[in-house]
């Protein structure tokens, strides 16, 4: 059975103060933490971290120059189709958001201004799933 220490998860987000907060925020949590200010990195580093430890989570911001989150999540789940995807997002219309995306591709949305302990707990939620359904369990 894979570890914690074993798996990483990736935060994606163009702000850099942001990206800053979460490593500060998850400095101590078990998991390997990838961070990457762009679609574009979050891809290169999929593709170079998966060799390694899988990344088990992506949560990212949706409004980004270049590969916007949406995008980025509708490419990892393409490629790597057993990763959980998070979105982040000031926007007021999260709900809305998910539906537009797919249920079945976003496994929660995070509101702007982080509310550091729900993700926190979304980020467990998100890795109990994977390993549910990784080792069949409910």
């Amino acid at each position: 059975m894979t570890t914690l220490a074993d798996i990483a998860v990736l935060f994606v987000d163009d702000e850099v103060e942001i990206l800053r907060a979460l490593k500060s925020c998850f400095r101590r949590e078990p998991y390997i933490k990838l961070f990457a200010e762009s679609g574009e990195q979050a891809l290169a580093l999929l593709e170079e971290s998966n060799r390694e430890a899988p990344v088990i989570v992506v949560a990212s911001d949706i409004h980004m120059p270049g590969i916007n989150g949406i995008e980025l999540i509708q490419r990892v789940k393409s490629s790597f189709p057993d990763t959980i995807c998070m979105l982040i997002s000031g926007a007021n219309n999260m709900n809305e958001l998910v539906k537009n995306v797919g249920a079945d591709t976003v496994f929660t949305a995070i509101a702007k201004p982080i509310n550091v302990p729900v993700f926190k707990k979304a980020i467990n939620d998100a890795i109990d799933c994977y390993h549910n359904a990784k080792t069949g369990s409910q």
